[in-house]
């Protein structure tokens, strides 16, 4: 009971920090406005923390990508495309929570939000494409390590499927859609979609991997040598998987 009130809790007190954050930022101080943008997403990520804190003492976590969670995930996020771009899209403004969220797609062309952000007016979605599988291929190799050497839980796991379900979106976004087309609005802040939902709850279940297995204070308190020692062996194990792909590909093309 413990861990699913902390989780329930780390989820919702996330979400409604970086919402107050948000609302400070845009001068936002309607009390109406506030509990709805902030606390009903926030219960919504609650009750994931709660359902994934039940299913980590039952469900058991194996080894490798679950390549069907994948695809499911995928085809829920680019089916919801499909079927917005057969419709009349750029006129829809349909409001599902008043005066808050809004079904309004409008498609980012510069292929990601993190653009957005730092205000870019043109993006490359050849570039997008390059420097986001590099950092999956990163973040894949980072995980493996960390679970070859630590532990495959529940929560590090849900991490690396999330991550890979919101950047292999973006991919297929910037490969075939020449943009992500986000399609809920909350006002006035920003507009996203299903694959931003999922890089959102693969942040929150990194977070609650770290709390659970203290790792930001072993990682603060680690001493230099030991620090430098395990960049290294980071480094051998990339090095190691590098030269095993090498090995795939040089087999392939000879046959």
């Amino acid at each position: 009971m413990k861990l699913i009130l902390r989780n329930g809790g780390l989820f919702l007190g996330i979400w409604i920090a970086v919402m107050i954050i948000y609302a400070i930022a845009n001068g936002v101080s309607s009390f109406e406005y506030l509990w709805k943008f902030s606390l009903l997403p926030g219960l919504v990520l609650a009750s994931v923390a709660v359902v994934g804190t039940l299913l980590q003492k039952y469900v058991p976590v194996k080894k490798g990508i679950n390549w069907i969670f994948l695809i499911i995930a995928l085809g829920l996020d680019q089916g919801i495309k499909i079927y917005l771009f057969s419709l009349d899209w750029e006129s829809l403004s349909i409001p599902l929570i008043k005066p808050v969220f809004y079904l309004e797609p409008t498609q980012n062309t510069l292929g990601s939000y993190l653009w957005v952000l730092l205000n870019f007016k043109k993006g490359s979605h050849l570039f997008n494409i390059l420097l986001f599988s590099i950092i999956g291929f990163l973040f894949v190799e980072i995980w493996r390590f960390y679970t070859s050497r630590k532990r495959n839980s529940f929560w590090i796991n849900g991490f690396i499927h999330l991550f890979l379900a919101g950047l292999l979106a973006n991919i297929i976004d910037n490969a075939y859609w020449g943009g992500s087309l986000d399609y809920i609005t909350i006002k006035p802040f920003y507009t996203f979609d299903l694959k931003d939902m999922y890089i959102t709850l693969c942040e929150l279940f990194l977070v609650t991997e770290l709390v659970d297995n203290r790792l930001l204070k072993h990682l603060l308190k680690m001493p230099k040598d030991e620090s430098k020692r395990l960049n290294n062996d980071f480094y051998a194990f990339i090095k190691k998987d590098l030269k095993s792909l090498r090995h795939v590909f040089k087999r392939r093309k000879n046959r």
